[in-house]
């Protein structure tokens, strides 16, 4: 998720943000090795037993409290600490268990072998070396101690338990209460969107039931005027399985949703909106049902096939609060092609990430296939040279695909691409909601958001811009590259046990470059339209490059574009990272 906003040469505002803590960097031998970072609420089973067995086998060191390796001491063989911290600023020849604690490394510091750490975390891991696996659970072990051994309690310590006892942890799990959460992003068409009413689960052992049942209040509309604008939402879903299985599902709406959430995610896009009245997406209003079905194949892939059928018209922008700027107008929000459509969608995502918040290794892919049938009752306007759909029956066939490949390169430095291929495949051509644009500072944020007029790459206008300057693009590709290195800013006051009075930021530097563009396909003679099999020449890229300060709970950017010149430099802020 990212806060983003951006301006040119002569911006000058401030924000607040809590400073985030992110120790990424991995020194090692072997700079292949994967790092396994686990944030799952309970610990598997398999791993419980692993670890207490690790624990449980002959060790050159062994401990159930605080222990320190000082500098100059080397432990000839593998240790286990139980209940620690741990401490190393001198040389293990094994492997370092550390068991509901955590471990500090101090500068040289030394591993030759695994670090497996179970209810803590790893502090210094940029100026030590590691020779093998790093692995780290986040959740705790539950155990009994028996004599200088302990035994795993796994599942939650409910196996050996009475029925009643399981069903009672299990009934914790469980509830029935009311809801009353955000429904998306603050935005200029519905304010701050609130979810109200209640909410269903029962876990079942073989899965679980889901049931949701919300009325959406939107502050900018459902208060204001004679009729008054509230939205539903209301969703069921079974699940069979744990890790591996079925899930199948329903639901019934009246929501607003933005034209592309790809880019940016909501609570980026939501506080730019609030905090300084920029909003850097388009919205329309969904009304209908949705039937899905999805297969877990594996712990990080699935498969979702899913059918709709929708009524899709025009919102309005409004005037919600804005913290800065409020006195200026919002940016239209512009008109789409209003009618029924019957979508069909099968979506496969794969994720092999070590971490999803703070990725250094792994791929993530989202390819999404799209079938759309209906019927145009109204079509919303489009630039000169722009074919818009034609009233009556349609049909169109799109395709959207998200490949990001993370590496590491080194102890403390990581490569990572994101290719982004999207747009029509077939068929009529596309409703003005599913058309795409390269535009903002999800993409190439050396240029600016919705400002170019005449011939644009970036949303596919031609010549006068219409309200909106809505995204027209019948077809994108966008491609992003960044280099990242771990930086570490620390200030204490030497008591390093009880880490008083004690400030820690760490985090990475980034260089990265953009390269993207948008064109169409279905409209002859227009200077943006190309053949449906050909590229567009690279050289008519919008490209970019910029550095920047990323601290993990946000970063710090600055991008200058280099297809064209004159363009200020541009500096924009994002939570999480550029993706």
């Amino acid at each position: 998720m990212a806060l983003l906003f951006k301006r040119g040469a002569g911006f000058a505002a401030r924000v607040l943000l809590p400073l985030g803590m992110a120790s990424v960097a991995v020194p090692r031998a072997q700079a292949q090795i994967r790092d396994t970072v686990s944030i799952q609420e309970g610990l598997h089973a398999d791993v419980a037993r692993e670890v207490a067995a690790l624990f449980n086998a002959p060790v050159a060191l062994r401990a159930t409290h605080r222990i320190e390796i000082e500098e100059g001491v080397t432990v000839a063989g593998d240790v286990a600490v139980l209940n620690g911290p741990v401490i190393i600023a001198g040389h293990v020849s094994g492997r370092v268990l550390a068991i509901n604690a955590d471990v500090v490394l101090r500068k040289g510091a030394r591993i030759d072998g695994d670090l497996l750490v179970v209810g803590g975390d790893v502090e210094g891991r940029d100026g030590a070396s590691i020779g093998g696996e790093i692995r780290i659970y986040r959740a705790s072990l539950r155990y009994a101690q028996q004599g200088d051994e302990i035994v795993a309690e796994v599942g939650n310590g409910t196996e050996d338990q009475g029925w009643w006892r399981r069903w009672e942890r299990r009934g914790q799990r469980n509830f029935t209460r009311i809801q009353v959460a955000s429904a998306g992003a603050f935005n200029r068409v519905e304010g701050l969107p609130i979810r109200l009413g209640p909410q269903f689960y029962r876990d079942q052992g073989w899965g679980h039931l889901r049931l949701d049942a919300v009325a959406i209040a939107r502050t900018a509309s459902s208060f204001n005027g004679s009729t008054v604008d509230v939205g539903h939402d209301v969703r069921g879903e079974v699940r069979f399985g744990r890790e591996f299985g079925v899930t199948l599902g329903g639901r019934v709406f009246d929501m607003v949703d933005p034209v592309e959430q790809w880019q940016m995610g909501n609570m980026e896009v939501g506080l730019s909106s609030f905090l300084f009245h920029r909003d850097y997406r388009d919205y329309f209003q969904r009304h209908g049902a949705r039937v899905q079905s999805a297969i877990r194949a594996t712990e990080s892939a699935d498969l979702t096939l899913s059918y709709g059928d929708e009524r899709w018209s025009s919102r309005r922008a409004r005037d919600p609060f804005a913290l800065f700027a409020n006195d200026l107008r919002w940016r239209d929000n512009p008109r789409v092609d209003e009618g029924r459509f019957h979508v069909t969608n099968l979506t496969l995502r794969v994720d092999t990430r070590n971490d999803a918040f703070n990725p250094w290794s792994g791929w993530y892919v989202l390819a999404d296939y799209e079938n759309g049938t209906g019927l145009i009752d109204l079509v919303a306007p489009t630039s000169s040279g722009v074919t818009p759909v034609a009233a009556g029956s349609t049909q169109y066939h799109r395709g959207f695909l998200d490949l990001r490949r993370y590496n590491r390169l080194g102890p403390s430095a990581a490569i990572n691409l994101r290719v982004v291929l999207a747009g029509w495949l077939s068929g009529d051509p596309l409703p003005l909601e599913r058309r795409l644009s390269i535009d903002g500072p999800g993409t190439v944020p050396g240029f600016d958001f919705r400002t170019k007029g005449g011939t644009d790459v970036g949303t596919c206008g031609v010549g006068e811009p219409i309200p909106g300057r809505p995204a027209q693009c019948e077809r994108i590709s966008l491609a992003q590259l960044e280099y990242r290195s771990s930086i570490r800013l620390s200030f204490s006051d030497g008591v390093e046990e009880q880490r008083r009075n004690r400030f820690r930021a760490d985090g990475e530097w980034v260089l990265f470059a953009d390269a993207g563009r948008g064109w169409l396909v279905n409209a002859p003679g227009s200077p943006l339209t190309f053949r449906r099999g050909e590229l567009p020449p690279l050289s008519t890229f919008r490209t970019d490059i910029g550095v920047g300060l990323d601290f993990d709970q946000f970063g710090i950017y600055t991008a200058k574009a280099l297809s064209e010149r004159g363009d200020a430099l541009h500096l924009f802020l994002r939570i999480r990272h550029r993706f």
